[in-house]
């Protein structure tokens, strides 16, 4: 038989000669006939001198057809002889599929651990990384990249008033129907406004304004970066002496460093506004008479602590925005679970950093 240009193989005598690429790209035909070629022979010698690419998933083809044949290699190829020595080995079951390893409670508590201290090692090289970097651009203003730092301050702090003080505004109204209720039974349903002034000031506006911008800013950080880093632009970057840390997570930082305490403000603002409409329609507390209890009653401290906790609130979602971005792997779907994970951890992190706040400000009488 000659030579089959349309399967890449001839015969003579016992001999086959492959020719090309051999893999699991492989036309069901050409494999068919290959196999049909293998059966008609008493023995094999296998000339594999023009053979381009051969895989395993074509040698345990042939290996398997010539179970019961004397089969020989002809050529130099050392790397193809050492796939049919393997197949060959009697100590290899090439048959055997690998079972699921079974996980038990100790396995799982394992992993898990083992994960966290993963992510708190990439945690902490990206934060020391950050610090330097920060100190460094810092050091030389002209590192500072005002387009970009306007822009972002722009897109996470600008656009995102609306929906921060809509929210906002509706806690507020919600808190004040609440709690005059409750102080109704004491008949002191008066000092709502104090207490919902001081609540708001310290914790309610600082928590929801940057609960609603982790979601909003966090997942764009990773997404924007995560895209970056699978079309290769950081690698790109890198290439040309651009550094992705001043370029792509300095400006990030920076923008949300100084718009949070604006977004906060802003949001306190409106939840005092819901405040005061439902105690002027439901409790008979005019705004002007509302106003005068509020400036006599709540300190101007309350609202220093919130304005405090603001900068290190925006901090803390730049970083885990641009850290999960940095960690997307080379596919869609990673985007998709590093956003996921950028949302809740900058949530956990913002509760957690207000917590700490709390303690501290109560321990230094603020």
């Amino acid at each position: 038989m000659g030579l089959n240009l349309a399967i890449n193989f001839e015969i003579s005598n016992n001999c086959i000669k492959l020719i090309g690429d051999w893999d699991y790209k492989s036309s069901p035909k050409k494999l068919f006939e290959l196999k049909k070629a293998i059966k008609k022979l008493p023995s094999i010698t296998l000339d594999i001198t023009q053979l381009e690419k051969l895989d395993y998933a074509v040698a345990i083809i042939i290996y398997n057809e010539s179970l019961d044949k004397n089969l020989e290699i002809k050529g130099e190829n050392k790397s193809i002889k050492a796939m049919f020595e393997l197949l060959a080995d009697s100590d290899v079951d090439i048959g055997k599929k690998p079972t699921k390893r079974s996980s038990g409670i100790f396995y799982d508590i394992g992993k898990n651990i083992f994960e966290a201290t993963q992510s708190a090692i990439s945690f902490f090289n990206f934060f020391g990384e950050f610090v330097y970097k920060f100190l460094y651009t810092i050091l030389h203003p002209s590192k500072i990249r005002l387009k970009e730092l306007s822009n972002h301050c722009k897109d996470s702090g600008i656009n995102a008033v609306f929906i921060v003080c809509l929210t906002a505004f509706l806690i507020g109204i919600v808190l004040v129907y609440i709690g005059s209720d409750m102080l109704a039974n004491f008949g002191a349903n008066i000092m709502i406004v104090e207490i919902m002034g001081m609540i708001t000031l310290r914790e309610i506006g600082p928590l929801i304004a940057t609960i609603v911008l982790a979601g909003r800013s966090a997942s764009s950080f990773t997404a924007q970066i995560g895209v970056m880093k699978i079309t290769e632009e950081i690698d790109a970057m890198k290439t040309m002496s651009f550094d992705p840390f001043i370029f792509l997570v300095i400006p990030r930082v920076m923008a949300m460093i100084i718009i949070t305490p604006l977004v906060i403000f802003l949001a306190d603002m409106c939840s005092i506004l819901g405040q005061m409409i439902v105690s002027n329609y439901y409790m008979g507390v005019d705004f002007a008479s509302y106003l005068d209890r509020f400036k006599s009653l709540v300190e101007i401290r309350h609202f220093q602590v919130g304005m405090i906790k603001a900068p290190f609130f925006g901090a803390t979602i730049a970083l885990v925005g641009c850290l999960r971005g940095l960690q997307v792997k080379g596919s869609t779907e990673s985007i998709g679970e590093m956003t996921t994970i950028s949302v809740v951890n900058a949530i956990f992190w913002v509760i957690v950093l207000d917590a700490i706040f709390a303690i501290f400000f109560i321990q230094v009488g603020l």
